[in-house]
């Protein structure tokens, strides 16, 4: 064999010494055409790995989003017979409510009311659309976005108290 394709040895560089006493050494790879290719080959498969990985972190992190906005509990606001103006505590149940949802979660507000016997037809859907309007108020305070809130007015709500807004969320689509 010739000085020239003769493989050299693996060549060791140490550092000083760490504080535990043990030198810090690099190895270089040597210095052979075959070696070279096992050595790329070698980083090349390591590196597909690691690129499988980046897809699977990605996607555990858009359930996590998914599963913190199923278990965001629905919220109930309940107001005066009457009156759209927001109780301190159903605004400030509002804004917490807002501040835990995910960037592309939307927020759902249904509005119900009730009107006097002797009120006109659309009273009590005028009362739910100003309540619905406030509580849209708030959570657009809150920061979420218009394009992310989606109102519902209703008349008389079909079961539990009779006046009231109550807030869901659904994933973007």
């Amino acid at each position: 064999m010739t000085p020239a394709s003769t493989p050299t040895s693996t060549a060791r560089q140490c550092s000083t010494p760490r504080p535990d006493g043990r030198g810090v050494c690099v190895a270089h790879a040597p210095r052979h055409p075959a070696a070279h290719r096992l050595a790329r080959h070698a980083l090349v498969i390591a590196m597909t790995g690691l690129a499988a990985l980046v897809p699977l972190a990605a996607a555990t992190s858009g359930v996590a989003a998914a599963q913190h906005a199923v278990s965001h509990a629905p919220l109930s606001i309940p107001f005066e017979t009457g009156s759209a103006e927001i109780p301190a505590s159903g605004r400030r149940a509002i804004e917490d409510f807002a501040g835990g949802l995910p960037d592309r979660t939307r927020v759902l507000v249904d509005a119900y009311a009730t009107a006097a016997a002797d009120a006109a037809p659309h009273a009590a859907r005028r009362l739910a659309l100003d309540r619905a309007l406030a509580v849209r108020e708030i959570l657009s305070g809150a920061g979420i976005g218009p394009t992310r809130i989606e109102l519902k007015v209703h008349g008389t709500a079909p079961d539990g108290p009779a006046d009231r807004v109550d807030l869901d969320i659904r994933e973007a689509g």
